[in-house]
């Protein structure tokens, strides 16, 4: 897979930068991998779209509409 080419280079970059940047790179590429979890995932897309129609099913149903925090 070319993203762990890519991470594995980008590690060995990281090995020459002080500890706190070698943390914040290992951070962005932990967020990177989460992005394109998410991008990648067939549900997440038919979950935006569901959560999409519920609001608007909310907001234009007349009634009163409160989220719950339990």
């Amino acid at each position: 897979m070319p993203h762990r080419t890519a991470d594995l280079l980008a590690r060995m970059r990281a090995l020459r930068l002080p500890q706190d940047e070698r943390r914040a790179a290992r951070a962005e590429r932990e967020a990177e991998r989460q992005m394109r979890r998410e991008r990648d995932n067939q549900q997440t897309a038919a979950r935006r779209a569901a959560a999409l129609d519920a609001e608007k099913y909310s907001r234009h149903s007349g009634g009163f509409s409160q989220h719950w925090h339990g």
